[in-house]
């Protein structure tokens, strides 16, 4: 395992090449070079695999084809199966990384050995890539502890988890498709794994649509927050759980609303 390498794995499911553009871009002309990019290809549109192959003359892009739509989780750990990195950094297709990301990152974990798992703030860009509004994430690990329970406090498609630790708790759950990254920082936090957000914009991440926030979505974030209900945390347990209720119940437009509003 390479010190100071990244891992940047970078999973594509018929995502925009335009979008792909961008994405890889703000990933590729990152200040911070010593990386391995994994793209996880699960694509059947041409124009996606076209837009992907662009980057095969760069020397630190991997590219490995899937056969089938096999879900998230499933490309990500196939993607953590090749992964020779220290430091394993999430991207997605259709978020823009700010290009001192990884290197902000990668100083904080070095600063801060206790820290397992690093989020960051993030700005939400609309489908046309306009700024909504700044999402600020609780900043340590005992507010994250507790932010557990209400709702996902950290952005997946942001993170770098540390390669020890997921060597110590396992890899995603491929039976949380849709939570993934929900289920993966909730046995983190059970496990002892410390988590933290920068307080710093370092992505625009274009806000989910409605395919991405079914009530699949929904009824696996009640399962997680079920299953690690906290006496310790017993308020926001019990609201995390009541408000995934009452918001399974509502009509889709006040869903709507509500994400709108509240994301």
């Amino acid at each position: 395992m390479k010190m100071s390498l990244v891992s940047v794995i970078y999973p594509v499911y018929n995502d925009s090449p335009d979008d792909i553009r961008l994405s890889m871009g703000s990933i590729i002309g990152q200040d911070y070079k010593d990386l391995e990019i994994i793209v996880i290809d699960d694509s059947t549109d041409k124009a996606t695999i076209a837009a992907l192959d662009e980057y095969r003359t760069d020397e630190r892009v991997i590219i490995i084809r899937e056969n089938g739509k096999n879900g998230l989780a499933q490309a990500l750990n196939n993607g953590l199966k090749v992964a020779q990195g220290m430091f394993i950094a999430r991207a997605d297709a259709d978020d823009i990384q700010d290009l001192s990301r990884i290197s902000k990152q990668i100083s904080y974990l070095k600063a801060h050995p206790e820290i397992g798992i690093l989020g960051s703030n993030v700005n939400y860009i609309d489908a046309e890539g306009k700024f909504v509004k700044t999402r600020i994430f609780p900043e340590n690990p005992d507010k994250i502890s507790q932010a557990l329970h209400l709702r996902n406090p950290i952005c997946h498609s942001v993170v770098m988890i540390r390669k020890s630790v997921l060597d110590q708790i396992g890899v995603y759950d491929v039976d949380f498709k849709r939570a993934e990254d929900y289920e993966l920082w909730f046995r983190a936090d059970a496990n002892g794994v410390k988590i933290a957000n920068l307080q710093e914009v370092l992505l625009n991440y274009k806000m989910a649509n409605a395919v991405k926030r079914d009530d699949l979505n929904w009824k696996l974030n009640l399962k997680l927050k079920k299953k690690y209900f906290s006496r310790n945390y017993l308020t926001e347990s019990l609201i995390g759980i009541a408000s995934v209720y009452l918001y399974l119940y509502t009509p889709k437009s006040v869903q709507n609303f509500i994400y709108n509003k509240l994301a």
